[in-house]
């Protein structure tokens, strides 16, 4: 039970569900309970998203890379974008309250922390931002 895909689509939202049925297809394959199933597939669109709107600026000539990686007791989602990066290392000292309706950005990453076991931003001068997200299962 160990596999690894990559996938790669222009910066459109349209392709968000091309990414969802690719990660539901996996969590079905390795058969995860529908609460990790959720948590796991709602991370990767909101990784995704970010990717494609805040790093690539929603430009289709500019793509998205998803690369998902597991085994019996781990599955690890990597988003790569092409933008320019933000201060990650401040922003998750601060991430915004999701109950404050009045502050529009923030939710998603509060999300993935939430949801997820392990959630890791690198940034790269050459490659641009990867967000790593990763979820410790049963096998």
């Amino acid at each position: 039970m160990t596999g690894k895909i990559s996938l790669e689509f222009p910066s459109e939202y349209k392709y968000l569900n091309l990414v969802d049925a690719l990660c539901n297809g996996i969590i079905r394959d390795i058969e995860l309970d529908p609460k990790t199933a959720t948590e796991i597939a709602v991370s990767v669109i909101e990784a995704c998203t970010n990717a494609l709107e805040h790093g690539n600026k929603s430009n289709p000539a500019v793509n998205v890379r998803v690369l998902f990686m597991w085994d019996k007791n781990r599955f690890a989602v990597e988003v790569y974008d092409c933008g320019e990066g933000f201060d990650y290392r401040e922003y998750m000292k601060n991430i915004p309250d999701p109950s404050d309706i009045d502050h529009i950005r923030g939710r998603g990453i509060f999300i993935m922390k939430e949801m997820m076991d392990s959630l890791s931003f690198e940034f790269s001068d050459n490659e641009g931002m990867k967000v790593t997200l990763e979820k410790v299962i049963s096998g």
